[in-house]
């Protein structure tokens, strides 16, 4: 899943429209490099308590047709064949492709594919592009040193000190601390998260930016009935405050030296900070 492809972020040409959120289809073959994510509406309720149902556009179901056909001779008992006869979205699932459904245009404009497939949410296509400016940001030890103010913090005390970014603290009486993060700085934990994602799954969450709009995918919650990815918005300085219980930060200690202490602690007491199990 964390091969890449050359296709373009988005199949339609497009972002993501206002309420959709980035879905992905379960891979027939972890090794197959033709994973591409799709913009859609996503209904609250779960496909077999674990799958989206997804409602799409036109442009993106047609894109997403164009992909069946691509993927669909990798694993022909796995992957669905779609196509467009007028308005109506034909589906074929099962074994050789032999049960037709008709998607008929909802009342929102979009097609819903209900219990068809796999999809989960996911993050943008991981194309060349992306995969080369998330090792330039990983690289950038400068995004690592803190300014005036500024205070390590992280999300993964395990990997310390890659996993260090510097942050002011917002503290407010009888309410847990808040990480701020600067755009840069911001954009270096994201890279950090989807790199640990891409590796470990079921630990790390899926972080991205939509425009400007920071997106946060937790690796578990994003099974459940309602859930949507938390999308943080930049404060009128245009930095991001982290003040949800879904994504948690610790304090790091720095040495005499200045070098960072292996092991994170946690802040003292009225903070967010959780230890133990990483984001």
């Amino acid at each position: 899943m964390s091969t890449l492809t050359t296709a373009t972020a988005s199949p339609a040409g497009t972002d993501l429209a206002a309420g959709e959120n980035w879905i992905e289809f379960v891979p027939a073959a972890l090794a197959q490099p033709h994973q591409v994510s799709f913009p859609a509406v996503v209904e609250s309720r779960r496909n077999h308590g674990l799958w989206v149902r997804p409602r799409l556009r036109r442009d993106v179901a047609e894109a997403l047709c164009e992909w069946l056909n691509l993927v669909y001779p990798l694993d022909p008992d796995w992957y669905p064949l779609a196509r467009f006869e007028d308005d109506l979205l034909v589906v074929f699932t099962g074994e050789a492709a032999h049960q037709r459904h008709e998607i008929a245009l909802g009342e929102d404009g979009r097609y819903p594919l209900g219990e068809i497939g796999c999809w989960f949410l996911s993050a943008p296509t991981r194309t060349r592009a992306r995969f080369y400016r998330q090792l330039e940001v990983l690289r950038d030890a400068t995004r690592h040193y803190p300014r005036p103010g500024e205070t390590l913090v992280t999300c993964d005390p395990g990997n310390l000190p890659v996993s260090g970014f510097p942050a002011r603290i917002d503290t407010r009486p009888a309410a847990p601390w808040v990480p701020v993060f600067r755009p840069e700085i911001a954009e270096a934990v994201a890279a950090t998260c989807t790199s640990n994602h891409d590796r470990f799954p079921d630990d790390h969450p899926q972080v991205y930016f939509d425009r400007d709009t920071l997106v946060h995918v937790h690796q578990h919650l994003r099974a459940l009935d309602g859930y949507l990815p938390w999308r943080i918005e930049p404060d009128t300085d245009g930095n991001y405050r982290i003040d949800g219980d879904e994504w948690t930060f610790q304090t790091v200690p720095v040495t005499s030296e200045g070098d960072v202490h292996p092991t994170a602690t946690a802040p003292e007491g009225g903070h967010r900070a959780r230890s133990g199990h990483p984001a």
